[in-house]
């Protein structure tokens, strides 16, 4: 049986209302939020109270957590994931409702399609989120967590990004943040030529800084691995690795060290004492970086709020042609879900009126046969399916 108050809700917490050292604490654990949401959901169902959550999708990045929800009431669901995220986190429960704004229909695919499309990044246009948001979407896929509301939703928030990176290319223009960091970095510097750097990290954006400091030609790239990955990633990528006893030399000779393990503090300031003249790219949410390390004398520090573009994009056409594609899609997702909700009630009436007729028609036949009834027949569904032409439209 259909769900006729089905509705649409998100709770959001980003970069654009929080430092990230708060996201940073607030996204702790939040791979196991579903799992969470889940178990509060079936305590209170548990306790006799109807459940309110029939789907959810879960968006943990650097910048921002995002939870949208497929339920039948707003507020307790609304209350239900701030208790879940408070479990994960650690924080304190009214923290977390401080951290978090709502929002319901509307406003909430306005806001995903332009988080999927780099319009709410830190770096404008970047394009990392699109997979990030692709990824967390089939994450809830694959494990049941999706409703066909959900899945409408996210699948014009792809086609949307997809519109904007071709159409309208704003900011970065597709290109990742890590691009974007190592132009900051090669303006800084005065280009590669002659310069070592060292990589502290073995994730995506060590992966994406390698790739764009190999494309500049950068000769002189070393990796440290707080985890003990150094060596194989290292071998993979061929370039050389930096064991822990090698760490404070490397930073000593490094004219530009890319942070990104994001595994805590690994990069002290006494590894700094002796570096000289050097930039430091620090570019996890949990930072590598002890923050006394950004007051030493010869030590330049990028972090992910310094990565903002320093031209004013907001005059730019292709940021309005952007904004028209969000504003076709929202509207496509509206006119969706309508058509959705007519759906069941086309269907029962059509069911009604048909049901109706095939009963008129066997009257008919105990009175005539033959071709006449078939006549009959034939008239009376025609005439049906007219009336019920304008209605269907």
């Amino acid at each position: 049986m259909p769900r006729l108050a089905s509705m649409l809700a998100a709770l959001r917490a980003s970069h654009e209302h929080l430092d990230l050292e708060v996201l940073d604490a607030l996204t702790r654990a939040a791979d196991a939020l579903p799992a969470v949401i889940e178990e509060i959901q079936s305590e209170r169902t548990a306790a006799g109270a109807a459940p309110v959550i029939a789907g959810e999708v879960v968006i943990s990045t650097c910048n921002r957590l995002e939870i949208y929800l497929d339920t039948d009431r707003f507020h307790e669901s609304v209350d239900l994931v701030l208790d879940a995220v408070a479990r994960t986190s650690g924080l304190d429960r009214e923290v977390v409702a401080l951290c978090f704004d709502a929002a319901m229909d509307a406003p909430v695919p306005q806001h995903l399609y332009e988080v999927t499309s780099g319009l709410r990044s830190l770096v404008l246009g970047e394009a990392e989120i699109a997979g990030q948001v692709r990824q967390s979407y089939e994450a809830a896929r694959r494990e049941g967590r999706t409703t066909s509301m959900l899945h409408d939703l996210f699948q014009h928030g792809f086609r949307c990004a997809k519109s904007v990176a071709t159409q309208a290319p704003v900011g970065a223009a597709g290109r990742s943040g890590a691009a974007v960091a190592v132009d900051r970095a090669e303006v800084a510097l005065g280009g590669f030529a002659g310069r070592r750097v060292l990589i502290v990290g073995t994730g995506a954006y060590a992966r994406l800084g390698l790739a764009e400091l190999m494309r500049r030609g950068a000769p002189d790239v070393r990796v440290y691995s707080p985890s003990g990955r150094a060596a194989g990633f290292a071998a993979r990528h061929g370039v050389e690795s930096v064991e822990q006893d090698g760490l404070e030399a490397a930073i000593r000779e490094a004219d530009l060290v890319l942070a990104c393990s994001g595994r805590g503090t690994s990069l002290f300031p006494e590894l700094f004492l002796g570096a000289g003249s050097t930039i430091v790219l620090d570019l996890a949410l949990h930072s590598d970086l002890h923050p006394l390390v950004r007051h030493l004398k010869g030590i330049t520090v990028l972090g992910l709020a310094d990565l903002k573009l320093d031209t004013d994009a907001q005059d730019d056409p292709a940021l309005a042609t952007a904004r028209g594609l969000v504003a076709e899609n929202v509207e496509a997702f509206r006119v969706q879900q309508e058509v959705r909700r007519i759906d069941p009630a086309m269907a029962a009436m059509r069911r009604e009126v048909f049901e109706a007729a095939d009963g008129e028609i066997d009257r008919l036949r105990r009175d005539v046969s033959g071709e006449t009834a078939d006549q009959l027949e034939r008239a009376v569904r025609r005439i049906l399916a007219k009336a019920m032409h304008q209605p269907a439209e």
